[in-house]
């Protein structure tokens, strides 16, 4: 059966690429990464999104979507620690993560097993873009982009200070587009 779900469309990375370089947080620090994660469920949809700034402040989210809508966000906000930030520096500013070009391509309007990540990360005058609608185009760069994935996962596993803080625009989820998934 065909359950209907709206994911993180080009247009989304796009948009993330022409408005990630002039979007500062409130203290007036520069955004360094943006990651997104769409967990695509029978009944209901997760979302994770996180906001890294130069300052080492994070803007954090996971809402529970159905139908497209959320029935639950919840932001948090804080520091990375220093060894959070140390290990995230090392992995976007290694080699072979920063030499990673992933070609931009247009989603299909039928994606089998759809799980979106999007990845935006700050560099010197532009962003490094990258999206990927399913574990089969993440295949071809997992050795790169896997590093990366771990540290979120585990980072994002441990206790977040919660935070009354409104939801950030930028890991709001673009409804014009949507995706059908199987």
């Amino acid at each position: 059966m065909r359950r209907p779900m709206t994911i993180l469309s080009v247009v989304m990375g796009i948009g993330l690429a022409a408005t990630a370089g002039s979007a500062e947080t409130a203290k007036g620090a520069a955004l360094r990464l943006m990651l997104s994660e769409v967990q695509p469920g029978t009944m209901a949809t997760e979302q994770y999104c996180t906001l890294v700034f130069a300052d080492r402040h994070f803007h954090a989210e996971k809402a529970n979507r159905k139908m497209g809508q959320d029935r639950d966000r919840k932001v948090y906000e804080g520091q990375l620690s220093d060894a959070d930030w140390n290990a995230l520096d090392g992995i976007l500013d290694s080699k072979q993560f920063r030499e990673l070009k992933v070609p931009l391509t247009m989603p299909p309007l039928v994606i089998e097993n759809s799980h979106p990540y999007t990845i935006s990360v700050a560099r010197e005058n532009k962003f490094q873009n990258m999206e990927f609608l399913d574990n089969k185009s993440l295949k071809p760069y997992e050795s790169q982009v896997k590093p990366l994935l771990q540290w979120w996962k585990s980072w994002r596993g441990t206790h977040l200070p919660e935070s009354s803080a409104p939801s950030d625009s930028r890991c709001i989820l673009d409804k014009t587009h949507a995706v059908f998934s199987n």
